[in-house]
């Protein structure tokens, strides 16, 4: 029975890792300067302080109004441009395999689950503003999608500092 679990954890664990390595294979055969122009700008300045409010709080945890929240991240168009960004930024996240394989894959899945975090707040922004339902929780998703994104690009511009210097002030540009 023993040998059998063995066997058959084996066979799981090696398909995992022929999976992975196939997956990064095939996201890192974009071409790097073209994910690079499909970056959308966001107000850097904005975002990182909704980010920080969230993720770092202060005394007063009521200094950024609703209001302010939408306007420091650009609105509907702020959100849609960071739920655009994040696919690319895993994709970025996947070229670095070719410098650092063990450390890129680690960041990529961080940044894939800061992804889910972002899309799962954006849908439930949508979600609750399409259909006028409990719009007291909208600053609370506006600030996680914030906070995910931000922390998608602390990972991004970490890893190419680290990793790929050639190509990181090019990065840290655009993002």
């Amino acid at each position: 029975m023993g040998i059998l679990v063995f066997i058959v954890f084996s066979v799981v664990l090696t398909l995992g890792v022929v999976i992975v390595q196939l997956k990064a294979r095939r996201l890192s055969g974009d071409d790097w300067e073209a994910l690079v122009a499909q970056i959308q700008p966001i107000p850097f300045e904005g975002l990182e302080k909704v980010a920080l409010d969230h993720l770092q709080p202060q005394g007063s945890q009521l200094s950024i109004q609703p209001e302010e929240l939408w306007q420091l991240v650009g609105g509907f168009e702020g959100l849609s441009k960071m739920r655009q960004n994040a696919d690319l930024i895993i994709r970025l996240a996947a070229h670095v395999h070719r410098w650092n394989f063990d450390e890129a894959i680690v960041v990529a899945e961080r940044i894939r689950q800061d992804t889910v975090m972002l899309k799962r707040a954006l849908f439930r922004i949508h979600i609750q503003m399409l259909f006028s339902m409990r719009k007291l929780h909208v600053p609370f998703q506006v600030h996680q999608a914030a906070s995910a994104y931000y922390l998608m690009t602390r990972r991004i511009l970490a890893l190419y500092q680290t990793n790929q210097f050639v190509l990181y002030p090019r990065l840290m540009e655009v993002l």
